[in-house]
């Protein structure tokens, strides 16, 4: 949630990729969409976490392949499907892909190395 806040908040590139979508910037977070981020980022954590401990992940190098695994082969696809069956630009899908694929790493080198 740090690395949204930063990315989407400080950064300001939430209100472009509202911008790019067509959306109106919503500003700050209410209070239920703070809950469904802790309660979505926990669930990633827990299966990242158990995805390093089946595959055996010990190391740094471990951790950012598990990372980079993980956004590749279900966020990046899944979302350039949708970005390309609901007619919203690339752009989009890189940018929030951008902040998709470094928090992936950065919570599977963590979980990696937190044994």
């Amino acid at each position: 949630m740090v690395i949204g806040i930063l990315y989407y908040g400080v950064a300001g590139l939430g209100d472009r990729l509202a911008r790019l979508i067509g959306s109106t910037p919503v500003g700050r977070p209410g209070p239920s969409q703070l809950a469904i981020g802790v309660v979505v980022s926990l669930v990633n954590a827990w299966v990242l976490a158990l995805m390093s401990l089946n595959l055996g992940a010990s190391s740094l190098s471990d951790g950012i392949v598990l990372g980079v695994l993980v956004w590749l082969g279900f966020m990046a696809t899944l979302s350039g499907a949708q970005v390309a069956f609901q007619g919203r630009p690339w752009n989009a899908w890189l940018l929030t892909n951008v902040h998709d694929v470094v928090v992936q790493v950065v919570m599977a080198v963590i979980l990696t190395l937190w044994r």
